[in-house]
C-alpha cells in the first residue's frame, strides 16, 4: 500500500481520481476508459494525475491492493483455520457489502483481469498457505476457488433468487466435499 501524503489539497485530487474512476467503471469497460477520460471527469489536468499515478493500470493496482487486503480481514482466520465454510460464507457476505463499483470489478466478465489479480494476492497470502501446502496441484485447487465466485456470479445473475443462507450453504457443501477428496494426507 502506498503512503499518501496528508496534505488536504493532494487527497481531494486524489479522493476526486478516484470518484471519477468510479464513475467511469459503471458505465464504461476498462479497455474504453482513457487518462483523458479521467481527469475531464475528475477536474484535473494529466500533469496531476500522473504526479500520483504512472499510468491507469497503477490506479486499478491499487485498488485491487486495497480489495485483497479488505478480503482478507474478512476470510483470512477462516482461511488460517481451513474452514472452507466460513470463507466462503464470509467472502458471499464481502461481496454484498461491496459498493456497485466493487461488484463490478469483481464479477463483471470485462474487469475479469482486476477480479484474477486480486484473487492471487488473496491467493499468495500467507493466510490461505496452508491450503495450497496441502494440495498435489495448487494451481488446480486455484481454479477451485475460483468456482466459488462463479456461484456467486450466477446467484447475482439469476436475480438472488436463491436466499443466501441456502447459497452459502449449498456452495459449502458443494465446495467442501470436492476439497476433502484432494486432501494430501
Amino acid at each position: 500500500m502506498r503512503e499518501r501524503s496528508k496534505d488536504l489539497r493532494v487527497r481531494r485530487t486524489l479522493t476526486a481520481v478516484r470518484k471519477a474512476f468510479n464513475d467511469l467503471v459503471l458505465t464504461r469497460n476498462y479497455n474504453e476508459i482513457s487518462i483523458t477520460d479521467l481527469t475531464d471527469k475528475a477536474g484535473i489536468n494529466r500533469k496531476t494525475f500522473y504526479l500520483h499515478y504512472s499510468s491507469l493500470d497503477d490506479l486499478v493496482s491499487e485498488i485491487e491492493e486495497e480489495m485483497a487486503k479488505e478480503i482478507l480481514q474478512n476470510i483470512g482466520e477462516y482461511a488460517r483455520n481451513l474452514d472452507l465454510d466460513g470463507c466462503i460464507t464470509n467472502f458471499y457476505k464481502y461481496l454484498e457489502s461491496c459498493t456497485k463499483v466493487q461488484k463490478k470489478l469483481m464479477c463483471d466478465p470485462h474487469y475479469a483481469f482486476f477480479y484474477d489479480e486480486v484473487t492471487d494476492m488473496v491467493l499468495k497470502s500467507d493466510d490461505f498457505s496452508k491450503f495450497f501446502k496441502m494440495t498435489t496441484y495448487p494451481s488446480i485447487v486455484r481454479s477451485y476457488t475460483k468456482a466459488i465466485t462463479a456461484i456467486y456470479m450466477d446467484w447475482l445473475n439469476d436475480g438472488k433468487e436463491t436466499d443466501f443462507t441456502v447459497l452459502t450453504a449449498t456452495a459449502s457443501k458443494l465446495l467442501g466435499s470436492g476439497y476433502s477428496s484432494i486432501i494430501n494426507r
